[in-house]
């Protein structure tokens, strides 16, 4: 029989330089009068908590979320965005405009939303704009919680319908479904009488920014909506409208784009929901809710409301059981059924996180995947849901070999959903605990 120092790892393994603190394990003794059998273990004694995720940068993405949802589940979370607008060219002199302007537009293009009923097209929202009164840091990252002030007249409030996936007509052509805003002629005013500008530093400092805010309305559907946009489209921005020389109407763009800072600001109410303990608490990492019942659950959501945290508690002691008799170690899974109760209550999985990312804690306490997570063989890893089974699977192999190994100091795993700014997805888990279909870790094994 082998002795456990002598474990033969028997996966491709590959090094990451970004985890360089993780060497992989290497090669163990093997002796050939010994014959192998594959094995499978999952009954290791696993923990589950689910925290606020409190630090959530939300600063510069491409992607931003804006709108207002609640559920029982989750609760109630508002998003809105802070941004500068660009000049789309070196210079400008706005006199050219005096007397020949038309409008002013701001217009954000759509990628999608969320709502309970994905059948859902259309909804009533109100969207509120104002103006930025405080200069962006240039050198700042802004986070969920962050804001900056604005002037509490807003530039423009307008009732508007809410709909990701029609096209809009402008002057007699089509274009790709966005959010388009009258900003009014006080506004227009404001800017065609602001003279000329050098640069576009020096235009952010005439004109910081706007602040947009997206409710509903009293006649909107009771969960809300929350639209995805994409800042970057060329049919984002704010246009500015004006006749030609022989009385065609043309346009001037500012730009959303890399020179222009942008966050999103971030808003909850847990107290009507499942995760009310986070309304009690000082919504940190350190206060957690307890899954490890037998109808246990763990709340995943996008935009920080919810994060978990994984104890394997007895991982170690598994490992040296010499009764074990390890030859050879294949693989770990990790597997986490949705609960079916949940899957029932939103009508399906279409508004479920596409993958959730496994992450550690380094040395420092701060936050970065598991090496499994940093394959280059994308298949080796996974995390996305899996239709057949009803769950969600991570390959957490090379995680688990380097707690073994010594080289990871815990082999605590922090579950967070994918694109956690871009989009309002979420997910009930079951807990480790579950009576009858828990989460759990599986491990193949020789000996």
């Amino acid at each position: 029989m082998f002795r456990l120092k002598y474990l033969l790892f028997l996966i491709p393994l590959f090094l990451i330089s970004c985890t360089d603190e993780d060497p992989m394990l290497g090669m163990g003794l093997v002796d050939d009068t010994d014959k192998l059998n594959t094995n499978k273990y999952d009954n290791f004694d696993i923990e589950a908590f689910v925290f606020h995720e409190d630090s959530l940068k939300t600063s510069d993405y491409r992607y931003m979320t804006l709108g207002q949802y609640s559920d029982n589940q989750f609760g109630l979370v508002k998003t809105s965005i802070y941004s500068q607008v660009s000049l789309s060219s070196t210079t400008i002199d706005f006199d050219y405009y005096k007397n020949n302007s038309d409008s002013i537009v701001l217009a954000l293009s759509y990628v999608g939303a969320f709502t309970k009923d994905t059948s859902i097209r259309t909804m009533e929202m109100k969207v509120e704009i104002f103006e930025i009164t405080e200069s962006f840091d240039d050198s700042a990252s802004y986070f969920k919680k962050s804001s900056l002030q604005y002037n509490s007249t807003p530039i423009a409030t307008q009732t508007i319908t809410i709909s990701p996936k029609d096209s809009v007509l402008i002057n007699g052509g089509k274009l790709p479904a966005h959010l388009r805003v009258n900003l009014g002629n006080d506004f227009l005013q404001k800017i065609i009488n602001a003279g000329s500008f050098s640069s576009n530093k020096s235009f952010l400092e005439f004109f910081k920014g706007f602040y947009i805010k997206l409710t509903p309305t009293s006649n909107t559907d009771v969960n809300g909506i929350i639209a995805y946009f994409d800042m970057y489209s060329s049919n984002s921005g704010m246009m500015l409208y004006y006749k030609d020389n022989v009385g065609r109407t043309q346009k001037y763009n500012f730009v959303f784009d890399q020179t222009s800072r942008r966050f999103t600001h971030i808003d909850y109410d847990f107290s009507s929901s499942e995760l009310s303990q986070f309304a009690l608490k000082r919504k940190s990492i350190t206060d957690t809710l307890d899954c490890n019942s037998a109808t246990g659950k763990i709340h995943l959501a996008t935009l920080g409301i919810s994060a978990a945290k994984l104890n394997i508690n007895d991982l170690m002691q598994w490992y040296n059981d010499s009764t074990q008799s390890l030859g050879g170690f294949n693989q770990a899974m990790l597997i986490i059924p949705v609960n079916e109760d949940y899957i029932a209550s939103v009508g399906g999985t279409q508004n479920i996180p596409s993958k959730i990312i496994c992450f550690r804690k380094d040395e420092n306490g701060k936050m970065i995947y598991i090496h499994d997570a940093l394959s280059p063989a994308q298949e080796h890893y996974m995390g996305t849901y899996d239709k057949a089974s009803k769950s969600y699977k991570m390959r957490i192999t090379s995680h688990l070999q380097n707690y073994l190994n010594g080289n990871v100091k815990s082999s605590d795993i922090y579950l967070m959903p994918d694109s956690r700014t871009s989009t309002a997805n979420r997910v009930v888990l079951n807990g480790p605990k579950h009576s009858t279909k828990p989460a759990k870790i599986e491990i193949i094994y020789t000996r």
